[in-house]
């Protein structure tokens, strides 16, 4: 049991430093405040994703669909991009559900959620949900 038990810990923990490693890469913010003033300073809507760190759809999310380049550029172009892990980082009560990885889009103006999406979405359904 005891075994299984660091296991775990030691997978959550790479997983938080591959999480963080991505957001550092591709530009997205983690501090959901921070986000939303920048948001209204570059008149920006918000895309933010929620994940954990437990969720292999969070991790296919992340690497087959947020890393590809059209679909980086059409993020950048259109939204201040954010990730919350949920297991790490403070999440707005409105934005706690238990299904992960949960995507938003929200009004830069108003900071009400505009659109969201959950669970995983191949490449073609997130650039249809961001258009």
């Amino acid at each position: 049991m005891k075994t299984i038990y660091l296991l775990l810990i030691t997978i959550g923990l790479l997983h938080a430093q591959t999480y963080r490693e991505f957001t550092g890469e591709y530009g997205y913010e983690t501090n959901y405040e921070k986000a939303y003033k920048r948001a209204k300073k570059e008149k920006k809507n918000i895309l933010l994703v929620t994940v954990s760190n437990y969720c292999p759809w969070c991790k296919k999310l992340e690497n087959r669909v947020l890393k590809d380049t059209k679909i980086q550029a059409q993020i950048h172009k259109n939204f201040i991009p954010v990730i919350i892990n949920k297991d790490i980082d403070t999440l707005d009560e409105r934005f706690i559900t238990n299904i992960v990885p949960m995507s938003y889009i929200i009004d830069y103006q108003t900071n009400e959620t505009v659109s969201k999406k959950a669970g995983y979405q191949k490449k073609s359904d997130f650039l249809y949900f961001i258009k």
